[in-house]
Protein backbone atom coordinates (compact mmCIF):
# COMPACT_ATOMS: atom_id res chain seq x y z
CA UNK A 1 0.00 0.00 0.00
CA UNK A 2 1.10 3.54 -0.71
CA UNK A 3 1.19 6.16 2.06
CA UNK A 4 -1.86 7.88 0.51
CA UNK A 5 -3.76 4.58 0.54
CA UNK A 6 -2.86 4.17 4.21
CA UNK A 7 -3.93 7.75 4.91
CA UNK A 8 -7.23 7.20 3.11
CA UNK A 9 -6.99 10.47 1.16
CA UNK A 10 -4.79 12.35 -1.29
CA UNK A 11 -2.01 14.12 0.53
CA UNK A 12 -1.83 16.97 -1.95
CA UNK A 13 -5.10 18.88 -2.16
CA UNK A 14 -7.03 19.25 -5.40
CA UNK A 15 -5.79 21.76 -7.94
CA UNK A 16 -8.61 24.22 -7.16
CA UNK A 17 -7.31 24.44 -3.56
CA UNK A 18 -3.64 24.56 -4.56
CA UNK A 19 -4.44 27.28 -7.09
CA UNK A 20 -5.68 29.50 -4.27
CA UNK A 21 -2.36 29.42 -2.39
CA UNK A 22 -0.20 32.46 -3.23
CA UNK A 23 3.10 31.94 -5.03
CA UNK A 24 6.37 32.07 -3.09
CA UNK A 25 7.23 35.62 -1.95
CA UNK A 26 3.70 36.89 -2.73
CA UNK A 27 3.00 37.70 0.93
CA UNK A 28 6.46 38.86 1.99
CA UNK A 29 5.17 42.41 2.63
CA UNK A 30 2.24 41.17 4.71
CA UNK A 31 2.50 41.29 8.50
CA UNK A 32 2.96 37.73 9.80
CA UNK A 33 -0.22 37.89 11.88
CA UNK A 34 -2.21 38.91 8.77
CA UNK A 35 -0.71 36.25 6.50
CA UNK A 36 -3.37 33.78 5.39
CA UNK A 37 -2.58 30.16 6.18
CA UNK A 38 -4.03 28.03 3.37
CA UNK A 39 -3.02 24.48 4.34
CA UNK A 40 -2.25 22.61 7.54
CA UNK A 41 -0.27 19.37 7.91
CA UNK A 42 0.39 17.56 11.17
CA UNK A 43 1.71 14.48 12.91
CA UNK A 44 1.77 14.05 16.68
CA UNK A 45 2.75 17.39 18.25
CA UNK A 46 4.21 18.71 14.97
CA UNK A 47 2.38 21.17 12.72
CA UNK A 48 3.17 22.81 9.39
CA UNK A 49 1.00 25.75 8.29
CA UNK A 50 1.39 26.72 4.62
CA UNK A 51 1.06 30.33 3.42
CA UNK A 52 2.82 30.27 0.02
CA UNK A 53 3.57 27.62 -2.56
CA UNK A 54 5.63 26.92 -5.65
CA UNK A 55 3.04 24.55 -7.10
CA UNK A 56 5.38 23.09 -9.73
CA UNK A 57 8.19 22.15 -7.34
CA UNK A 58 5.91 21.73 -4.30
CA UNK A 59 8.12 23.96 -2.17
CA UNK A 60 6.08 25.79 0.46
CA UNK A 61 6.67 28.69 2.79
CA UNK A 62 4.96 28.76 6.13
CA UNK A 63 5.24 28.29 9.85
CA UNK A 64 6.36 25.07 11.50
CA UNK A 65 6.09 24.00 15.11
CA UNK A 66 7.87 20.71 15.63
CA UNK A 67 6.57 20.19 19.15
CA UNK A 68 8.27 23.13 20.88
CA UNK A 69 6.53 26.49 20.46
CA UNK A 70 9.74 28.26 21.52
CA UNK A 71 11.55 26.76 18.51
CA UNK A 72 8.72 27.30 15.99
CA UNK A 73 9.60 29.45 12.99
CA UNK A 74 8.76 30.63 9.48
CA UNK A 75 10.63 28.86 6.70
CA UNK A 76 10.53 26.67 3.61
CA UNK A 77 9.31 23.08 3.44
CA UNK A 78 9.68 20.59 0.63
CA UNK A 79 6.22 19.05 0.49
CA UNK A 80 7.52 15.92 -1.24
CA UNK A 81 9.85 15.30 1.71
CA UNK A 82 7.11 16.09 4.22
CA UNK A 83 4.77 13.66 2.46
CA UNK A 84 7.38 10.88 2.78
CA UNK A 85 8.11 11.59 6.46
CA UNK A 86 7.26 8.68 8.73
CA UNK A 87 7.66 9.15 12.46
CA UNK A 88 7.54 6.44 15.09
CA UNK A 89 6.48 7.90 18.43
CA UNK A 90 6.44 5.10 21.00
CA UNK A 91 7.05 2.60 18.20
CA UNK A 92 3.84 3.41 16.32
CA UNK A 93 4.41 4.43 12.68
CA UNK A 94 2.60 7.61 11.69
CA UNK A 95 2.62 9.56 8.43
CA UNK A 96 2.23 13.33 8.22
CA UNK A 97 -1.44 14.05 7.51
CA UNK A 98 -3.21 16.87 5.71
CA UNK A 99 -5.89 18.55 7.81
CA UNK A 100 -8.94 17.83 5.66
CA UNK A 101 -11.17 20.20 7.65
CA UNK A 102 -8.80 23.18 7.40
CA UNK A 103 -10.19 26.47 6.18
CA UNK A 104 -7.86 29.36 5.32
CA UNK A 105 -7.46 31.89 8.10
CA UNK A 106 -5.02 34.59 9.24
CA UNK A 107 -1.94 33.39 11.10
CA UNK A 108 -3.04 35.35 14.19
CA UNK A 109 -5.96 32.91 14.52
CA UNK A 110 -3.64 29.91 14.10
CA UNK A 111 -1.32 30.84 16.97
CA UNK A 112 -4.22 31.93 19.18
CA UNK A 113 -5.74 28.46 19.29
Amino acid sequence: MTPDELRGHDWFPAQDILGGVPALYATENTKPEDTIIHLHYFVGACDWWIAELDADRRIAFGYANLGDPNGAEWGYTDLHELRALLVRPQGIARWVERDLSWTPRPFAQVVAR
